[in-house]
């Protein structure tokens, strides 16, 4: 469950799925609801997600990640891009976690460049 701010965006609202890939990858995607845009903001994204406590002891459950893959907006003024994306995840449980992110869509050709920032939890 996604809650999200984005510039050209507005409030949003969404989920997506994640699975996980290797020890430290995760694909994911996502779509949220943009009603400022209007449209559906979309994300398929390849993310690097290393659990700090494989490190130290001391940071167990803190999930830093970074990744990108494509991002657009469907809509009446739509985007297409590469999605850059850069968040920290803490996990409460084995199984949920609660996250902040922000993520960047260099869109192709004309589109417009979008940016948002979401707060959310992870249910696993």
């Amino acid at each position: 469950m996604r809650f999200g701010y984005g510039e050209t965006l507005g409030l949003t609202f969404g989920a997506g799925v994640e699975s996980r890939l290797r020890q430290n990858l995760v694909g994911r995607l996502t779509a949220e609801l943009a009603p400022a845009a209007p449209g559906v903001a979309l994300e398929a994204a390849l993310l690097f997600k290393p659990d700090l406590g494989q490190y130290a002891q001391d940071l167990q459950g803190l999930l830093p990640y970074f990744g990108g893959g494509l991002g657009g907006l469907v809509g009446p003024s739509p985007t297409l891009g590469v999605s850059f994306t850069l968040g920290l995840e803490g996990l409460l449980d084995p199984y949920t976690g609660l996250f902040a992110e922000g993520s960047y869509v260099y869109g192709f050709a004309h589109f417009p460049k979008v940016w948002r920032f979401a707060l959310g939890v992870n249910f696993r």
